[in-house]
């Protein structure tokens, strides 16, 4: 099975032919409000206000409970007192209630991200963002009037909401962030998105602690709800993604008008136009929409899509410690210190995180995703191992102690210079288009699964037998992990989609697998052959002319 002549003349059409010559690429003007335009600055700011704003309710919300979990505890008890219970909950019913009400988000995100692939490929990433910040609106609101009215109930229902909200928005965040923006930028960008993450961490341990509003649950819980708002006014004017106009709505006019409007108008668009097409053409598979659930059969039989879900699930993975940490790193050094020096010990680890992920915006791009994400992750594994070391040599000597807190800004920093970033997006560029959330949704799937269960599970695991919890818990996948990613991972900094994807497929062709991926050696035209199409349809014409 092949192409038909039909259909390679109609590929060449759209992605060949050229509507702008020299003279009329300056006449024209970028239509929309605050448009880039092809200004890198510009480009930079809008997505990272934007990413700022998107990701402010799953950093702030999930952080300010580390250093304020007295206050609430407290109110909560107050809550039960006040409705009879005699002396409130127990120390044990608040631990297993306090652990409920911090991990249901992760149930919520799961729900989030099994509604992305849908919201994405059906309404678009601009639409879906929209939606999701409006959500998110209401789960701020919520905290806020159950904090202040002291229901924790309505706190809970709100989590909840701003769970689901996150789930939605950051998958398409990152699908937004990748097909806006050009290849050089990519990574940068996508970077940002989880800098800005790491910085709404740190914002939200910083603002609990007690010396700050960790003692005004109401003004420490709708402060989230401004950022919300300005997630929604920014997202208004923006284009949809010139990717998934040209890809998914098969809309060319309206693909040129996006990337005008995000890269300028340059005699070059009609050449980025005829990449993205080739990053559709190389998976050879029709046009036709298919279910969510289709998809998910489709990635899992298709070896170059399966080896890209393993591939990711596995990256994330590596970091899905970071949550257990920031939940509970004060609850877990006030074994050894002081809640005072607790406090400042993780307000410490977040800014070592946060300083981190400001250097790593400047070697995203210059140095390789695979060395990043596989040295780094070395060198995060090596920290937990740190802290377990320390934990243990503690009866012999004391002062090793502080060997927690230095572990736990190790840990930090490795994690913000560019493993937790890299680890979040590193999917997308691994996936074409048409797969492209399925496969992401389905990576953060099985990590929101895994953090759920190492988060609900780290405390008791760590009261019971102390720091030698992590060494099953997250020492030894992480090493697994690494050693799979070692062999297996491509690397994508500066590459094309299309390139990598014909790599992978490359792959599993010279391992033996060639006819065995719905034909898709023989039904395919490579990227490559695509490419000598085009050359020769131009050599043809020159001919005849």
């Amino acid at each position: 099975m092949s192409f038909s002549s039909s259909s390679v003349s109609s590929l060449r059409a759209r992605t060949l032919s050229s509507s702008d010559d020299g003279i009329t690429v300056k006449q024209r003007a970028v239509k929309g409000c605050c448009a880039p335009a092809g200004n890198k600055v510009k480009l930079l700011l809008v997505c990272g206000v934007l990413s700022c704003a998107t990701n402010f309710p799953e950093g702030y919300c999930n952080s300010y409970p580390n250093t304020s979990h007295q206050t609430f505890q407290n109110q909560i008890n107050e809550s039960y007192i006040e409705r009879g219970l005699e002396g409130g909950l127990s120390d044990e019913g608040f631990t297993w209630y306090w652990s409920l009400m911090l991990n249901i988000w992760f149930l919520g995100y799961l729900v989030g991200t099994f509604l992305t692939p849908y919201f994405c490929d059906n309404l678009g990433r601009k639409k879906s963002l929209f939606i999701a910040n409006c959500i998110a609106l209401i789960g701020a609101i919520l905290s806020c009037v159950g904090v202040t009215f002291n229901v924790p109930e309505v706190f809970f229902v709100s989590r909840i909401i701003a769970s689901i909200s996150s789930g939605i928005s950051f998958g398409s965040l990152i699908l937004f962030l990748q097909e806006a923006t050009p290849t050089e930028l990519r990574g940068v960008t996508s970077f940002l998105s989880e800098s800005t993450f790491i910085m709404t961490m740190g914002m939200g341990i910083g603002f609990g602690m007690d010396a700050v509003f960790g003692t005004n649950l109401p003004v420490l819980t709708g402060i989230s709800i401004a950022p919300a708002i300005i997630a929604i006014i920014v997202v208004i004017p923006l284009h949809e993604t010139p990717k998934f106009l040209l890809i998914n709505r098969d809309d060319r006019e309206a693909a040129l008008a996006s990337l005008e409007y995000y890269r300028g108008i340059t005699s070059e668009n009609d050449e980025v136009l005829e990449d993205m097409m080739l990053e559709k053409a190389v998976v050879g598979i029709d046009d036709e929409k298919i279910t969510i659930w289709e998809g998910v059969k489709e990635v899992l039989s298709l070896p170059h899509l399966r080896i890209s879900f393993f591939l990711g699930a596995a990256a994330l993975q590596i970091i899905v410690g970071i949550w257990p940490i920031v939940y509970l790193s004060t609850d877990l050094l006030e074994e050894n210190f002081s809640p005072e020096i607790s406090q400042v010990a993780s307000f410490a680890f977040m800014m070592a995180d946060f300083g981190a992920s400001i250097a790593g915006l400047f070697i995203i791009e210059r140095f390789g995703r695979r060395t990043l994400l596989i040295g780094l992750g070395m060198a995060n594994t090596l920290s937990l191992c740190l802290y377990i070391a320390s934990d243990l040599l503690i009866p012999v000597w004391d002062p090793i102690r502080w060997g927690q807190i230095a572990a736990l800004i190790l840990f930090g920093a490795t994690y913000g210079a560019a493993l937790g970033p890299i680890a979040y997006f590193i999917t997308s560029e691994l996936v074409p288009q048409r797969s492209r959330s399925i496969v992401q949704s389905m990576v953060l799937a099985f990590n929101t699964l895994m953090n759920f269960i190492l988060s609900f599970i780290t405390l008791p695991c760590y009261t019971y037998f102390g720091a030698l919890s992590f060494l099953p818990l997250l020492v030894i996948p992480s090493i697994l992990c690494i050693i799979f990613l070692f062999f297996y991972l491509p690397e994508t900094r500066g590459r094309e989609v299309h390139d990598v994807v014909d790599e992978l497929m490359e792959r599993h062709n010279k391992e033996g697998g060639k006819n065995k991926t719905r034909n898709i050696s023989s039904s395919v035209l490579s990227a490559s052959s695509l490419a000598s199409i085009g050359s020769i349809d131009k050599h043809k014409t020159n001919v005849e002319a």
